[in-house]
């Protein structure tokens, strides 16, 4: 009997050492999205589990204080201790620079630790994070070396986007290929749908989209199905608000500066009573308070051992906040893509995309009639309505809000009118189909020899339409006939793409070979017209039908198209994942050549060397990975617009003859329209890249070195010529730029438990400097501000669109300064200044104060770019954020309109020299600016645009299971969107980008130049993500 007790108690030891607690629960992204495929192991054991399809898992534990280790491929891995718990929810933090991360490099995707290039890479959360009308913007702040610059706040404005600085006075936009095709824009795209980007930076990388990638590639994946069937909704609703007020003159301070600048220029006072009060805030008038904006996404998508597809559509809208309506951007767009295998050898699929925009514009960053332009130049005095209406300064075309006249101005006019009543007058709008799809096929011919076809269309419908009332804003803007006018436009690209690939392994060497070619035709076509004579008024009628005057028809058109045919072949070769080698060869034929110069070779070539898997590098724990790179390549750009080579044939050349028989007859003509240049060529940028990636404590610390050197020849621009050439210029290739500097990126990947965090930064430095500009002596003129002439310039041995003027060296305060201000010959220098004006500096040295002494006196490219970011998740709590800035630009302040003395002015002008010893900085304020103090161009009008700038700050919380009802995943979340901007920039905003050329690329030779932006918004969202 005691021998079966002891065998009973011996057995119930054994259970209980045995006995195992069962653990269950999910693991998810960020977004609470589930993540199948994840690793659980017990810490320290083999036994372990991974995730179904769901991303549920059950394991059993024989330890109730074990400890679980959650991984998977991209993400974070999670240490969590079990403390008696039984169920266990994960959320994995994706780990941005993985080395096992698969990088797109351009018909093909690599390993990161593999790559031997400069390429970066952003995720769809990174993507999604701020809300953007253009995906361009989602990069701000979070590549090193890629500078991104909103052009102004206003919805579905086109941002300004370098990489590695501007090569080039054409486009230097980079290229965006979606899914492998090649795009004319990327407006219709939604974030949502992007599930990642890759920024090929060097040479090296975008050679093998030769003659289009000088200036950088851009490739976006867009999202594919992944598991069963899945509904996902992702949407937010915001308001918008201007973050600040420029603070200007009130009707008291006005006054009183309106009658000093008469005594100082000899004249009666304006004002016989100063004390008018605050008078008329006229931004906070033309500013729309809590302008709406709203995003929803549904996307359904799934997978199979056959195919895989996702499927979605969405909804954008963003009002303005300035103009409210009359600035608004509206997108609807549809996406499909899918993938199937036919057997073992063969897999085909499409992306497809059909977007509809509608946008309404209004003027911005413009000092003649910008509504902006107008709220600040306005003066206070004037009050929003006129209640007499018997006012002289009012007409039978004056604009009317209902019943009741917007004023007029009794003491400026010009361009400078009542802001509400030039909206008024604003009707416009522009819409847009947009048709991207993109199809291929794939065959396998024998194992890991691999031939792709494909085959895209990019296909955009736009309509643009005007009208203009008949309206009086002042005496000197005047409309006296209402019009209306239509212009479409329509694009046709089509492209073709042809690979061969083949990927072997020997032993310990890998090869992987790819040869290819690319036929691509662009068309573009316009046609317009206006009339006027309209029998109908009504801005949501009128329309070309209603306009009766055949007399006043106007009608205009054009089409142009080019065609690219390309040829490349690439080799990737590693041994031992340890020493690595790409090289590339392309040759590019572009019909926007002539024959001796259509075609160019374009080659590059990389080396790595992976030092951490040599066998004398150390094992330990803290430096575990360390690659070097290097790289140089040639790129090549056509961005010159079509038959630039030849000289085309314009219309519209007529001529009145006149016959004393018959009188007067014109008669139509046609000439060329410019200097044919049968010599035009490619422009050729040739970038040579060091870079150094380390990886510390087994990569949770990561850190990227770059520096890059980039030479653009040849550049492709349209010089002046002297008016006795008789026609217009031709395009020539006439200058070099080159643009150097160092890139650092810096991330570390943590956790703790339940916490993980990521915190991650990234600076570039940039010099650039023009190196030769052919003809013109030596000098391209850029752009211009109000009156005073040209601002900004490209000359060897400066930046290009350097700011050109007079420098100053502070004012007079007495007259024997002025009298003291003289030439070796004595005589004086400004012989028409008085105390208070501004001293110019005789910068040549003449004797002679002239346009000779003008010189450099800004520069709107950065020295420095910067971000920096972080995440951090606790159990179903989420908080991440972002800030980016630059250091080292300027940005000349052409804000207000000086060529009109009584125009409104900044606040800090109150701290004007009104005596000696006042001011050293603003002079005396005159209605007659003898000294020419504002007329000429000079620094006083340039300051500093650097800036740091809270893009970002989202707060989430995905809910447990047991609240979320049937759905999969729940999480909300609010975030706020530029929070605060630190700067010591006095206008409105220091984020001023480039102006448009009339091709949509941006201008470099017009960068930081405000004549009144409209800024960017402050916005407070709320959101939620489902999934089903």
């Amino acid at each position: 009997m005691k021998k079966i007790l002891l065998l009973h108690f011996l057995m119930l030891l054994a259970w209980a050492g045995y006995s195992q607690t069962q653990v269950s629960g999910t693991v998810s992204d960020q977004k609470g999205e589930p993540l199948p495929g994840v690793s659980i192991l017990v810490k320290g054991t083999t036994q372990g589990t991974i995730t179904g399809i769901n991303g549920d898992y059950t394991i059993n534990v024989a330890d109730n204080n074990a400890v679980l280790v959650f991984s998977f491929v991209g993400y974070v891995t999670q240490e969590i201790p079990l403390n008696d718990r039984n169920k266990i929810d994960v959320n994995l933090s994706e780990d941005i620079k993985s080395l096992e991360e698969v990088v797109v490099i351009g018909y093909g995707t690599q390993k990161r630790s593999s790559i031997t290039g400069s390429i970066a890479s952003i995720d769809s959360d990174e993507i999604t994070q701020a809300p953007a009308s253009r995906i361009e913007q989602s990069l701000q702040g979070k590549v090193a070396g890629v500078q991104v610059t909103s052009q102004s706040g206003q919805p579905g404005d086109k941002p300004t986007i370098r990489i590695r600085g501007a090569g080039t006075n054409g486009s230097a936009e980079p290229i965006y290929i979606v899914d492998g095709f090649q795009v004319s824009g990327i407006d219709y795209l939604n974030p949502g749908d992007i599930a990642k980007m890759d920024i090929l930076k060097d040479a090296a990388s975008a050679a093998i989209y030769g003659a289009r990638g000088a200036n950088g590639v851009v490739l976006i994946t867009t999202k594919s199905g992944n598991g069963k069937p899945l509904i996902q909704y992702s949407g937010y609703y915001g308001v918008q608000n201007a973050w600040k007020k420029l603070d200007v003159l009130n009707a008291k301070e006005y006054a009183v500066m309106m009658n000093e600048g008469a005594a100082n220029a000899g004249r009666s006072p304006i004002f016989a009573n100063t004390d008018l009060g605050a008078g008329t805030d006229w931004q906070e008038e033309v500013y729309n308070k809590n302008a709406p904006i709203t995003n929803h996404q549904v996307t359904l998508s799934g997978s199979n051992d056959i195919s895989k597809y996702t499927t979605a559509l969405s909804y954008y809208s963003q009002e303005g906040i300035v103009g409210g309506k009359k600035s608004k951007f509206d997108r609807y767009s549809a996406r499909i893509n899918s993938d199937h295998k036919v057997g073992d050898k063969f897999t085909f699929g499409e992306n497809i995309s059909y977007s509809y925009i509608s946008r309404n514009a209004i003027s911005a960053n413009e000092e003649f009639g910008g509504i902006m332009s107008n709220a600040i130049n306005l003066d206070p005095v004037t009050p929003v309505y006129e209640d007499n209406p018997d006012s002289e300064y009012l007409n039978n075309n004056a604009v009317k809000n209902g019943d009741r006249y917007y004023a007029i101005s009794e003491y400026i006019a010009q361009e400078v009118v009542n802001p509400l009543a030039r909206l008024a007058v604003t009707h416009g709008d522009t819409r847009v189909d947009k048709f991207v799809g993109n199809v291929y096929g794939e065959y396998e011919i024998i194992p890991n020899l691999k031939f792709r076809s494909s085959f895209g269309l990019d296909l955009g419908y736009v309509v643009t339409e005007g009208y203009s009332p008949a309206s009086y804003l002042n005496s000197a803007t005047i409309t006296q006939k209402a019009s209306v006018s239509k212009e479409m436009q329509r694009t046709f690209n089509w492209q073709n793409e042809n690979t061969l690939q083949y990927q072997k392994d020997i032993d310990d060497h890998s090869f992987t070979f790819l040869i290819g070619n690319t036929v691509r035709e662009e068309k573009y076509e316009q046609f317009g017209g206006g009339k006027q004579g309209l029998v109908v008024t009504d801005p949501d009628l009128v329309n070309l039908a209603y306009a009766t005057d055949p007399e006043s028809a106007t009608i205009s058109g054009f089409e142009v198209e080019n065609a690219l045919v390309s040829f490349f072949g690439r080799v990737i070769y590693n041994y031992k994942e340890k020493y690595l080698l790409t090289a590339i060869v392309r040759r590019d034929g572009s019909t926007r050549f002539g024959p001796d110069n259509r075609y160019g070779t374009f080659p590059s070539l990389s080396l790595g060397w992976v030092a951490s898997r040599e066998d004398f590098f150390p094992d330990q724990e803290v430096l575990t990975f360390a690659k070097l790179r290097a790289s140089w390549g040639q790129n090549g750009s056509d961005a010159i617009g079509d038959y630039r080579y030849v000289s085309s044939i314009a219309t519209g050349r007529g001529y009145t003859f006149y016959d004393p028989s018959t009188g007067e007859t014109y008669v139509d003509g046609a000439s060329p329209s410019f200097i044919a240049n049968p010599e035009l060529k490619w422009e050729a940028s040739e970038q040579t890249d060091i870079g150094l990636d380390l990886g510390f404590f087994n990569e949770k610390l990561s850190v990227n070195f770059d520096y890059y050197r980039k030479e653009t020849k040849d550049l492709l621009l349209v010089p002046p010529v002297p008016g006795i050439a008789g026609n217009a210029a031709g395009a020539s290739n006439v200058g070099g730029v080159l643009n150097q500097g160092i890139e650092i990126a810096i991330n570390y990947n943590g956790s703790a438990g339940d916490f993980t965090y990521s915190i991650g930064g990234n600076l570039a430095t940039l010099n650039n400097e023009v190196l030769t500009v052919d003809g013109s002596n030596g000098v391209l003129t850029g752009a211009s501000i109000s009156t005073y002439g040209t601002v900004s310039r490209m000359e060897a041995g400066y930046p290009i669109g350097y700011f050109y003027g007079y420098k100053s060296n502070g004012l007079f305060q007495n007259q024997a300064e002025i009298d003291g201000y003289v030439n070796s010959n004595g005589q004086l220098l400004q012989p028409k200044a008085v105390p208070g004006d501004v001293r110019f500096v005789d910068y040549n040295n003449d004797g002679v104060i002239n346009d000779d002494d003008r010189t450099m006196i800004g520069n709107p490219h950065p020295d420095i770019t910067y971000g920096f970011n972080g995440s951090a998740n606790y159990k179903n709590f989420s908080l991440s954020f972002l800030f980016n800035g630059v250091h080292g630009n300027e940005i000349f302040s052409g804000i207000r309109r000086h060529d009109l003395s009584q125009s409104n002015m900044p606040a800090y002008f109150m701290d004007r020299w009104t005596g000696e010893g006042t001011s050293n900085e603003i002079p005396r304020f005159t209605l007659n600016d003898t000294n020419e103090n504002y007329s000429r161009i000079s620094d006083m009008y340039v300051e500093s645009g650097s800036f740091l700038r809270l893009r970002n700050v989202t707060l989430g919380y995905t809910l447990p299971e047991n609240v979320r009802g049937p759905f999969k995943s729940v999480r909300i979340y609010g975030a706020v969107d530029n929070l605060l901007t630190f700067t010591n920039y006095r206008g409105l905003d220091p984020e001023v980008g480039s102006r448009l050329n009339e091709n949509g690329s941006s201008n470099v030779l017009d960068t930081g130049i405000d004549r009144g932006i409209y800024p960017q918004p402050r916005t407070f969202r709320v959101g939620v993500d489902l999934s089903l």
